[in-house]
Parts: structure tokens; C-alpha cells; sequence
């Protein structure tokens, strides 16, 4: 019975390497985020998903701006973070959650306190390998925000 099992388990592992792991979207912020000068930092929470085509997500810039200025979806506003998912070992992962934590400061809310659209524009590579095309993915996550002093 035990090799039966395992008979029926090669064939999925056979498969696993084929499979390749993308951020697919960002969860929801619940609450109100509080920024201050030194050490606030807001969690980006990227979910995954696969695919059967190669495909690598290389790094993440990080934009704000306010809900009036986010008017066209390429709109990544004022640079806040950049992050290197290849140095994180985060370029290809398995299905699922991971976070970030991009700095915010109480002078990045330029707007005062208010409704705020973080961006997360992804640089990513797909296709055959050695001959790899890139694109760019944004993700965005809306979020009230407080500057404390």
C-alpha cells in the first residue's frame, strides 16, 4: 500500500518545478494608519498566485498620492520605497501572503491627514528562459492616514 501512494504522489512532484509563483494583488488595510518621522512603516501584505509560464518579479516601487491625483491606473505618484525581491528571495515564491514594510513617514502625507493610494509598481520577467521579457504590474491599496509630530 505504501508504494501505491507514493506512485501517485511522483507525478505531482514531477509538475511542482514547472509551476512559477507571482504577486497577484495587495490585501486590504484596515484602520487608520499613523505615521510619524522616525519609525513608522506601513505592512503591504502581497498575495500570490501560479503559473505554468516562467515568470520572476524582480523588484517594487512604491508610490503615494491622494485619491484626486490617482486619476489613471499607470499612476504611481511620489516615490516613497523601492524593494528587491530577487535580494529577499521573494522573486518566485508558492502561493500565498507576504509583507512588506514601506517606510511612511508623516512628511510623506503632503496632503495633511486624509485618504491616502499607496502604489506598488512591479517590475517583473516572464516567458523562456535566457530570453526573458519584462513588463511592469501596479497594485494599490487606499488607506486613511494620521501625521503624529
Amino acid at each position: 500500500m505504501p508504494s501505491m501512494r507514493l506512485s501517485a504522489f511522483i507525478p505531482a512532484l514531477v509538475f511542482l518545478p514547472l509551476a512559477s509563483a507571482f504577486i497577484d494583488g495587495i490585501s486590504p488595510f484596515t484602520g487608520t494608519y499613523k505615521a510619524d518621522q522616525t519609525t513608522s512603516k506601513f505592512p503591504v501584505t502581497f498575495t500570490t498566485g501560479s503559473t505554468m509560464v516562467s515568470f520572476f518579479d524582480l523588484t517594487v516601487s512604491f508610490g503615494l498620492s491622494t485619491p484626486a491625483e490617482h486619476t489613471v491606473n499607470n499612476t504611481l505618484g511620489n516615490p516613497v520605497f523601492n524593494v528587491d525581491l530577487l535580494a529577499m528571495k521573494r522573486s518566485s515564491t508558492g502561493p500565498g501572503k507576504f509583507t512588506v514594510d514601506v517606510p511612511i513617514r508623516s512628511s510623506d502625507l503632503y496632503n495633511g491627514d486624509g485618504a491616502y493610494i499607496l502604489t506598488a509598481a512591479i517590475l517583473r520577467a516572464a516567458g523562456n528562459q535566457n530570453a526573458y521579457l519584462f513588463r511592469a504590474d501596479q497594485f494599490t491599496v487606499v488607506f486613511d492616514a494620521t501625521a503624529s509630530s
